[in-house]
Protein backbone atom coordinates (compact mmCIF):
# COMPACT_ATOMS: atom_id res chain seq x y z
CA UNK A 1 0.00 0.00 0.00
CA UNK A 2 1.53 3.42 -0.92
CA UNK A 3 -0.07 5.34 1.70
CA UNK A 4 2.09 8.73 1.37
CA UNK A 5 1.36 9.36 -1.99
CA UNK A 6 -1.90 11.82 -0.99
CA UNK A 7 0.04 13.51 2.13
CA UNK A 8 3.46 14.69 0.33
CA UNK A 9 3.43 18.32 -0.03
CA UNK A 10 2.51 21.84 1.98
CA UNK A 11 -0.20 21.68 4.30
CA UNK A 12 -1.84 25.10 5.94
CA UNK A 13 -5.45 25.39 7.76
CA UNK A 14 -6.71 26.25 11.09
CA UNK A 15 -7.75 24.10 14.61
CA UNK A 16 -10.37 24.53 17.19
CA UNK A 17 -8.86 24.15 20.49
CA UNK A 18 -11.33 22.74 23.27
CA UNK A 19 -10.16 22.10 26.83
CA UNK A 20 -10.68 18.10 28.45
CA UNK A 21 -14.43 19.14 29.04
CA UNK A 22 -15.24 20.05 25.56
CA UNK A 23 -14.85 24.13 26.20
CA UNK A 24 -13.77 26.50 23.79
CA UNK A 25 -10.19 27.56 23.90
CA UNK A 26 -9.20 29.35 21.03
CA UNK A 27 -8.17 28.72 17.27
CA UNK A 28 -4.72 27.69 16.58
CA UNK A 29 -2.68 28.45 13.30
CA UNK A 30 -1.63 24.72 11.84
CA UNK A 31 1.10 24.22 9.49
CA UNK A 32 3.05 21.16 8.29
CA UNK A 33 5.58 20.10 5.43
CA UNK A 34 5.64 16.84 4.30
CA UNK A 35 8.24 15.44 2.35
CA UNK A 36 9.93 11.99 1.45
CA UNK A 37 13.65 11.75 1.98
CA UNK A 38 16.24 9.83 -0.51
CA UNK A 39 16.86 7.00 2.31
CA UNK A 40 13.03 6.20 2.24
CA UNK A 41 12.22 7.86 5.36
CA UNK A 42 9.43 10.79 5.55
CA UNK A 43 10.15 14.42 7.18
CA UNK A 44 7.57 15.98 8.69
CA UNK A 45 8.06 19.81 9.50
CA UNK A 46 4.75 21.02 11.93
CA UNK A 47 4.78 24.66 13.47
CA UNK A 48 1.53 24.72 15.32
CA UNK A 49 0.69 28.14 17.32
CA UNK A 50 -2.51 28.13 19.52
CA UNK A 51 -3.84 27.78 22.98
CA UNK A 52 -0.78 25.56 23.44
CA UNK A 53 2.20 25.94 20.60
CA UNK A 54 4.78 23.87 19.54
CA UNK A 55 7.29 23.97 16.32
CA UNK A 56 9.97 20.74 15.52
CA UNK A 57 10.24 18.36 13.18
CA UNK A 58 9.83 14.08 13.00
CA UNK A 59 10.47 11.38 11.02
CA UNK A 60 8.32 8.43 9.64
CA UNK A 61 8.98 4.86 8.14
CA UNK A 62 6.24 3.61 6.25
CA UNK A 63 5.89 0.02 6.54
CA UNK A 64 2.56 -0.31 4.36
CA UNK A 65 0.12 -0.78 6.59
CA UNK A 66 1.50 0.46 10.08
CA UNK A 67 3.66 3.65 10.55
CA UNK A 68 6.39 4.63 13.10
CA UNK A 69 7.15 7.71 14.38
CA UNK A 70 10.62 8.26 15.23
CA UNK A 71 10.70 11.66 16.85
CA UNK A 72 12.44 14.30 17.87
CA UNK A 73 9.65 15.79 18.04
CA UNK A 74 6.47 13.10 18.04
CA UNK A 75 7.23 9.77 18.38
CA UNK A 76 4.76 6.33 18.24
CA UNK A 77 2.41 3.87 16.11
CA UNK A 78 -0.23 4.70 13.71
CA UNK A 79 -1.88 2.42 11.76
CA UNK A 80 -2.84 2.89 7.91
CA UNK A 81 -6.33 1.97 7.58
CA UNK A 82 -6.44 3.26 4.04
CA UNK A 83 -4.23 5.49 1.75
CA UNK A 84 -6.57 8.59 3.11
CA UNK A 85 -6.64 7.60 6.87
CA UNK A 86 -4.52 7.29 9.51
CA UNK A 87 -5.22 6.31 13.25
CA UNK A 88 -2.08 6.97 15.71
CA UNK A 89 -0.74 6.95 19.21
CA UNK A 90 1.80 9.07 19.68
CA UNK A 91 3.65 11.26 22.51
CA UNK A 92 4.87 14.78 22.09
CA UNK A 93 7.97 14.51 24.63
CA UNK A 94 8.76 18.27 24.67
CA UNK A 95 4.57 19.30 25.12
CA UNK A 96 4.41 16.16 27.40
CA UNK A 97 1.07 14.81 26.08
CA UNK A 98 -0.14 11.82 25.06
CA UNK A 99 -2.01 11.80 21.17
CA UNK A 100 -4.58 9.85 19.93
CA UNK A 101 -4.89 10.94 16.37
CA UNK A 102 -7.31 10.25 13.36
CA UNK A 103 -6.44 12.37 10.26
CA UNK A 104 -8.99 11.79 6.91
CA UNK A 105 -7.48 13.09 3.56
CA UNK A 106 -11.47 13.86 1.69
CA UNK A 107 -12.13 12.77 -1.80
CA UNK A 108 -10.70 16.03 -3.10
CA UNK A 109 -7.59 14.86 -2.15
CA UNK A 110 -6.43 18.37 -0.95
CA UNK A 111 -8.67 18.86 2.47
CA UNK A 112 -7.76 17.05 5.54
CA UNK A 113 -9.68 16.56 8.66
CA UNK A 114 -8.35 15.40 11.72
CA UNK A 115 -9.50 15.16 15.72
CA UNK A 116 -6.85 14.72 18.05
CA UNK A 117 -7.19 14.19 22.33
CA UNK A 118 -4.32 14.62 24.30
CA UNK A 119 -3.88 13.59 27.46
CA UNK A 120 -1.46 13.62 30.26
CA UNK A 121 -1.47 10.09 31.73
CA UNK A 122 -4.93 9.34 31.91
CA UNK A 123 -6.53 13.32 31.87
CA UNK A 124 -7.59 14.87 28.70
CA UNK A 125 -6.35 18.24 28.22
CA UNK A 126 -6.92 19.04 25.04
CA UNK A 127 -9.44 18.14 22.15
CA UNK A 128 -8.06 19.55 18.61
CA UNK A 129 -10.07 19.50 15.61
CA UNK A 130 -8.26 20.85 12.38
CA UNK A 131 -8.59 21.56 8.59
CA UNK A 132 -5.99 21.61 6.58
CA UNK A 133 -5.48 22.21 2.84
CA UNK A 134 -2.75 21.44 0.49
CA UNK A 135 -0.79 24.90 -0.66
CA UNK A 136 0.04 24.18 -4.15
CA UNK A 137 0.44 27.88 -4.87
CA UNK A 138 1.11 30.95 -2.82
CA UNK A 139 -1.46 31.57 -0.05
CA UNK A 140 -3.84 34.87 -0.27
CA UNK A 141 -7.01 33.59 0.81
CA UNK A 142 -8.32 34.06 4.73
CA UNK A 143 -7.84 30.59 6.96
CA UNK A 144 -11.83 29.15 7.47
CA UNK A 145 -12.81 29.80 11.31
CA UNK A 146 -15.59 31.44 13.18
CA UNK A 147 -14.47 34.65 14.39
CA UNK A 148 -15.16 35.37 18.25
CA UNK A 149 -13.29 35.12 21.53
CA UNK A 150 -12.63 32.22 24.03
CA UNK A 151 -13.48 34.64 27.22
CA UNK A 152 -17.60 34.38 24.99
CA UNK A 153 -17.42 31.77 23.73
CA UNK A 154 -16.04 29.00 26.66
CA UNK A 155 -19.69 28.68 27.42
CA UNK A 156 -20.90 28.17 24.29
CA UNK A 157 -21.30 24.62 23.18
CA UNK A 158 -21.34 24.93 19.45
CA UNK A 159 -18.30 27.56 19.65
CA UNK A 160 -19.85 30.35 18.22
CA UNK A 161 -21.51 28.72 15.05
CA UNK A 162 -24.77 28.95 16.64
CA UNK A 163 -25.45 25.07 15.88
CA UNK A 164 -24.39 21.67 16.47
CA UNK A 165 -23.28 20.26 12.95
CA UNK A 166 -23.66 16.95 14.23
CA UNK A 167 -27.07 17.39 16.01
CA UNK A 168 -29.37 19.13 13.16
CA UNK A 169 -32.34 18.27 12.03
CA UNK A 170 -31.87 15.95 8.75
CA UNK A 171 -30.06 12.85 7.38
CA UNK A 172 -26.24 11.91 7.12
CA UNK A 173 -25.68 9.15 4.09
CA UNK A 174 -22.92 8.07 2.04
CA UNK A 175 -21.08 4.86 1.64
CA UNK A 176 -18.74 3.29 3.76
CA UNK A 177 -15.78 1.19 2.84
CA UNK A 178 -15.21 -2.14 5.32
CA UNK A 179 -12.60 -4.21 6.40
CA UNK A 180 -12.41 -7.45 8.65
CA UNK A 181 -10.05 -7.15 12.00
CA UNK A 182 -7.16 -7.94 9.78
CA UNK A 183 -7.60 -4.82 7.65
CA UNK A 184 -8.50 -6.81 4.60
CA UNK A 185 -10.71 -5.25 2.21
CA UNK A 186 -14.64 -6.45 2.32
CA UNK A 187 -16.09 -4.02 0.43
CA UNK A 188 -18.31 -0.97 0.83
CA UNK A 189 -21.98 -0.92 2.33
CA UNK A 190 -24.58 1.91 1.76
CA UNK A 191 -25.37 3.54 5.30
CA UNK A 192 -27.22 6.72 7.06
CA UNK A 193 -27.54 8.79 9.94
CA UNK A 194 -30.89 10.09 10.88
CA UNK A 195 -31.14 13.19 13.45
CA UNK A 196 -34.05 14.60 15.07
CA UNK A 197 -33.62 17.17 17.49
CA UNK A 198 -35.53 16.58 20.63
CA UNK A 199 -36.38 19.30 23.96
CA UNK A 200 -34.08 17.32 25.68
CA UNK A 201 -31.29 16.32 23.06
CA UNK A 202 -32.09 14.47 20.16
CA UNK A 203 -33.38 10.64 18.61
CA UNK A 204 -30.64 9.61 16.01
CA UNK A 205 -31.23 6.36 13.93
CA UNK A 206 -28.70 4.22 12.07
CA UNK A 207 -29.31 2.43 8.76
CA UNK A 208 -26.70 -0.19 7.08
CA UNK A 209 -23.49 -1.31 7.54
CA UNK A 210 -22.25 -4.77 7.88
CA UNK A 211 -22.34 -4.81 11.73
CA UNK A 212 -25.48 -2.88 12.50
CA UNK A 213 -28.94 -4.84 10.13
CA UNK A 214 -31.97 -3.08 10.02
CA UNK A 215 -32.50 0.38 11.52
CA UNK A 216 -31.60 0.97 14.88
CA UNK A 217 -32.05 4.03 17.21
CA UNK A 218 -31.85 5.58 20.10
CA UNK A 219 -32.94 8.87 22.40
CA UNK A 220 -29.90 10.57 24.03
CA UNK A 221 -30.24 13.48 26.20
CA UNK A 222 -27.33 15.95 25.54
CA UNK A 223 -25.72 19.27 26.92
CA UNK A 224 -23.95 20.37 23.92
CA UNK A 225 -20.57 19.15 25.36
CA UNK A 226 -21.50 15.61 25.61
CA UNK A 227 -24.79 12.89 24.88
CA UNK A 228 -25.90 10.03 26.27
CA UNK A 229 -28.17 7.69 26.20
CA UNK A 230 -31.62 7.03 28.57
CA UNK A 231 -32.44 3.44 29.79
CA UNK A 232 -34.21 0.96 27.41
CA UNK A 233 -32.54 1.83 24.45
CA UNK A 234 -31.52 -1.01 21.73
CA UNK A 235 -28.20 1.52 21.13
CA UNK A 236 -26.84 2.37 24.54
CA UNK A 237 -23.68 5.08 25.08
CA UNK A 238 -22.35 8.13 25.17
CA UNK A 239 -20.31 10.55 23.24
CA UNK A 240 -18.00 13.84 23.68
CA UNK A 241 -18.60 16.78 21.50
CA UNK A 242 -15.84 19.54 20.17
CA UNK A 243 -18.12 22.53 18.98
CA UNK A 244 -20.37 20.20 17.52
CA UNK A 245 -18.10 19.38 14.99
CA UNK A 246 -16.03 16.55 16.23
CA UNK A 247 -17.51 13.32 18.13
CA UNK A 248 -15.50 10.33 20.14
CA UNK A 249 -16.95 7.96 21.95
CA UNK A 250 -18.68 4.31 22.25
CA UNK A 251 -21.99 2.54 21.12
CA UNK A 252 -23.01 -0.56 22.26
CA UNK A 253 -25.54 -2.59 20.28
CA UNK A 254 -27.78 -4.58 22.79
CA UNK A 255 -29.36 -7.25 20.74
CA UNK A 256 -25.98 -8.25 19.23
CA UNK A 257 -23.28 -7.92 22.06
CA UNK A 258 -21.24 -5.54 19.61
CA UNK A 259 -19.69 -2.68 20.56
CA UNK A 260 -18.51 0.48 18.71
CA UNK A 261 -15.64 2.68 18.99
CA UNK A 262 -16.44 6.16 17.38
CA UNK A 263 -14.58 9.20 15.72
CA UNK A 264 -16.45 11.88 13.33
CA UNK A 265 -15.28 15.52 11.85
CA UNK A 266 -17.36 17.73 10.03
CA UNK A 267 -15.85 20.02 7.48
CA UNK A 268 -16.20 23.52 8.06
CA UNK A 269 -19.13 24.55 5.66
CA UNK A 270 -21.28 21.34 7.64
CA UNK A 271 -21.93 19.66 4.03
CA UNK A 272 -19.59 16.89 4.73
CA UNK A 273 -18.32 14.27 7.88
CA UNK A 274 -15.44 12.05 7.61
CA UNK A 275 -16.24 8.94 9.91
CA UNK A 276 -14.57 5.82 11.78
CA UNK A 277 -16.26 3.18 13.48
CA UNK A 278 -14.15 0.50 14.91
CA UNK A 279 -16.39 -2.51 15.92
CA UNK A 280 -15.52 -4.56 18.66
CA UNK A 281 -16.56 -8.14 20.50
CA UNK A 282 -15.70 -7.79 24.13
CA UNK A 283 -11.62 -6.83 23.63
CA UNK A 284 -11.60 -8.13 19.94
CA UNK A 285 -11.69 -5.58 17.31
CA UNK A 286 -13.48 -7.32 14.35
CA UNK A 287 -14.06 -5.07 12.12
CA UNK A 288 -13.95 -1.12 10.49
CA UNK A 289 -16.08 0.95 9.09
CA UNK A 290 -15.11 4.27 7.78
CA UNK A 291 -15.53 7.11 4.90
CA UNK A 292 -17.56 9.95 4.36
CA UNK A 293 -21.23 10.97 4.43
CA UNK A 294 -23.15 13.91 3.49
CA UNK A 295 -25.59 15.88 5.01
CA UNK A 296 -28.92 16.62 3.57
CA UNK A 297 -30.73 19.34 6.02
CA UNK A 298 -34.64 18.06 7.06
CA UNK A 299 -37.31 20.48 5.18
Amino acid sequence: MQTFQQGIGQWLGSAEVFDGTGRFLGNGADMRHVRQLDDGQIRIDVAFVGPFKHAGAYFITDHGDYRQYRGPANVGFAETIDTNLVDANAYWPVLGLSQRFVLFILPDGHTQLSLALMSRGEQLLYTVVGQNNRVTEPQTSLPLLVSGASYDLAADPSAGRGVLLLHRAGVWQGTLTVRDHTRQLLGTVAVSEQIVPTQDGLRMEWRGGSFVTGAIASELRSNGYLAWSIPDQALAGSYSLSGGRARSGYWHVLDSGLRCWLREVVAHDGTIKALLRYWYRGGERIGIEYGFLSFTPQT
